[in-house]
């Protein structure tokens, strides 16, 4: 796949998802906006973030308090926090999907996230710490939603390692992959083969099991394939 990826985009793990019907200019995922003692990182992250005009961020890692003291740091973070546009989920780092009350919260975190979404309007960052598990499962089941097919879901969660490594066919890479290829495949109970469906799994899963109304669910893939 020709994806552009940059020296800031590889330092800051910020990049943009175009997709199947997500089109350019609308979506990114990224890592954790500011980080001790990387100066150098965090300008560069600043600035994909100007030229991306982010006005919608979903910060999966975050309390309010953690937003806060974000916001203190990173004018921009401020500014749109200042806005109501920055919502923090606090989900945390391991997905537990056999302990029914701990997935129980997961859902409804995902939930008000989506809802968030469909309330703002882009361009959206959705972003954790790292910018690769909690942000590649997130942005995994909204490409899946919005057409992607697995080879590109797959291709994009590799790209957190850096794209020499996503582009090389190696049994490490495979490895790599099956951390989202797993989390998709249980999501969908067990159809990650059924390609012909995957989209429609996929939005049973928002629909079943996140909990969206119809609605609401078409809302947000409208807000997703409308280029702001």
């Amino acid at each position: 796949m020709n994806v552009n990826i940059g020296e800031d985009n590889e330092i800051t793990n910020f990049r943009e998802i175009c997709m199947g019907r997500i089109p350019g200019g609308l979506l990114y995922r990224g890592s954790y906006p500011i980080m001790s003692m990387e100066p150098k990182r965090d300008k560069a992250y600043d600035k994909l973030v100007a030229e991306a005009k982010i006005e919608c961020v979903i910060n999966l890692a975050d309390n309010d308090f953690g937003l806060e003291t974000t916001a203190n740091s990173v004018p921009w973070y401020r500014e749109l926090l200042k806005k109501d546009s920055i919502i923090g989920l606090n989900i945390h780092f391991l997905f537990d999907f056999e302990n029914e009350n701990g997935y129980k919260v997961f859902k409804n975190k995902l939930k008000q996230g989506f809802l968030f979404l469909i309330a703002h309007n882009g361009p959206y960052l959705i972003h954790c710490n790292a910018g690769t598990d909690r942000t590649g499962f997130v942005a995994a089941i909204i490409e899946g939603l919005l057409g992607a097919t697995i080879k590109e879901i797959l291709y994009d969660y590799l790209l957190s390692y850096g794209k020499k490594f996503a582009d090389a066919k190696t049994e490490l890479k495979i490895d790599t992959g099956k951390v989202i290829l797993q989390q998709l495949n249980t999501v969908i109970n067990g159809k990650i083969n059924d390609a012909n469906n995957f989209q429609s799994n996929i939005e049973k899963y928002f629909l079943d099991e996140i909990g969206l109304s119809g609605k609401e669910l078409e809302l947000l893939k409208e807000k997703l394939s409308r280029k702001t």
